[in-house]
């Protein structure tokens, strides 16, 4: 069986990146399939009301996964540095710890999650007429927390060696179990919610057996987990949470600021809110390439951070920024030459239309910032700086932001003066992650000559 993990302390530093972000950006368009299949089985086959219920519980599960998604971040970083340095026995451990801290955390999650289902919708002003659905299947789709756990902990502990290709595969099969489930249980069945919170319960489960499979009995995996003398080292999981847990409450706070924004939105009317609705969906699809450059280099980073290869941290950081604004300079002219025909593939109404290209116009020539963004706070990350990061995305895309829209808000700027807020929000951000990455690698440089 070949072996998929991959050193990336030496060698020829494109083709690794290349390599490694390939698999991360088909992971991201299958887990944006994951997120949206429930939807469109319901919302064609089972009514407005359901669709409705599946739709009102997106919130709480963008926060519960944002925060295990950076719990696992955390666990990719201390690999990584392990892996670097040719500390196999301390990956390993960290492995375990990591596994074992995540079962059982999600457990006890779920446990709460089932119980307080009904408390949390009715805190969340759902509409009476789709709580009771909405309740059902939110109370299944716990059922999968833990499956949901283990995989991401398990993609984390395999990309911090290098390996982004199996988890990949891994979510591949589980997206495709989804979709069929559906298709039984919504399409054929009439199940409606629950058929579709079975689906997705089934679905994490097989992509989560999957992952435990390999991770114990894969021959090509380097860091195989064994039950036999496994146990949670305090001293990991203090490091875990000291680099994983501002990653998960960073992607909190913007889940949370994106309500904030979504309601100022709500204010300049249904148009708007159609507009901007459409414009979501065509800058989701730009943004994937760049956040898998942001996630490759936060593990080329923190494997050479591990062994004190500076300089090609430094290199590898300019070749992911300059490929990443590449990539998303070429995806954005493509979009502009034809802006009306893009939105047209998401609405028909001729205003929707016109704000939606305004939009467009205004964001897409600079949406290149992006990149150096994503690609800059993925590197500090890789060198465990994760607060630093945290409190650059907080203050930048959550706090400057919804100040911005506030002011514009009270001075009646229009609707025009909305979209302006993103890219200047990019740029203060940008610049932000620029600046702390040249003063830490300026340090290190000092404390390398000595």
């Amino acid at each position: 069986m070949k072996n998929n993990d991959q050193n990336m302390t030496s060698g020829r530093i494109l083709p690794q990146l290349i390599l490694f972000a390939l698999p991360l950006l088909g992971s991201s368009l299958v887990q944006q399939l994951y997120n949206t299949a429930d939807l469109l089985f319901v919302g064609n086959f089972a009514g407005k009301t359901a669709a409705a219920a599946v739709g009102s519980s997106g919130l709480i599960f963008t926060c519960l996964i944002g925060l295990f998604t950076g719990i696992s971040v955390g666990v990719g970083i201390v690999i990584a540095h392990a892996w670097g340095a040719g500390k196999k026995d301390e990956a390993l451990e960290t492995a375990q710890t990591a596994m074992i801290i995540g079962i059982a955390g999600s457990m006890i999650l779920m446990i709460l999650g089932i119980l307080g289902t009904e408390k949390i919708l009715v805190l969340m002003q759902t509409p009476k007429s789709v709580l009771r659905e909405a309740s059902t299947y939110v109370r299944i789709y716990f059922l999968s927390m833990m499956p949901m756990v283990v995989y991401n902990m398990g993609a984390s502990i395999l990309r911090a060696s290098g390996n982004s290709k199996v988890p990949f595969y891994i979510l591949i099969a589980g997206g495709i179990t989804n979709i069929l489930a559906d298709a039984l249980f919504v399409a054929i069945l009439p199940y409606g919610v629950v058929g579709a919170a079975a689906a997705t319960s089934i679905s994490q489960t097989v992509s989560a057996v999957c992952m435990l499979w390999y991770l114990m009995k894969g021959r090509s995996n380097n860091l195989p987990l064994t039950l036999q003398g496994a146990h949670i080292q305090g001293r990991l999981v203090g490091k875990i949470l000291n680099y994983g847990l501002p990653a998960g409450i960073q992607s909190i706070v913007v889940t949370l600021s994106n309500v904030v924004v979504q309601y100022y939105i709500n204010g300049y009317g249904e148009d708007a809110v159609a507009a901007y609705a459409a414009y979501f969906k065509i800058e989701g699809m730009l943004y994937l390439p760049i956040m898998s450059f942001g996630q490759a280099i936060t593990t080329f980073v923190g494997q050479n951070y591990g062994a004190g290869k500076y300089v090609r941290i430094r290199k590898g950081t300019l070749l992911s920024a300059v490929i990443g604004c590449g990539v998303t300079i070429a995806g954005a002219v493509l979009v502009l030459l034809v802006p009306e025909s893009v939105v047209r593939l998401f609405i028909q109404d001729d205003m929707v239309v016109a704000y939606g290209v305004s939009i467009l116009l205004t964001t897409f020539p600079l949406y290149w910032i992006y990149a150096i963004l994503e690609v800059a706070g993925g590197a500090l990350r890789g060198m465990g700086y994760s607060q630093i990061s945290m409190i650059m995305v907080m203050w930048g895309l959550c706090g400057l932001r919804i100040m911005l829209l506030f002011m514009i808000n009270k001075l009646n700027c229009g609707f025009s003066a909305v979209a302006k807020v993103y890219p200047i929000t990019w740029s203060v951000t940008a610049a932000g992650f620029v600046f702390i990455f040249i003063i830490v690698m300026m340090r290190k440089k000092v404390q390398y000559k000595r």
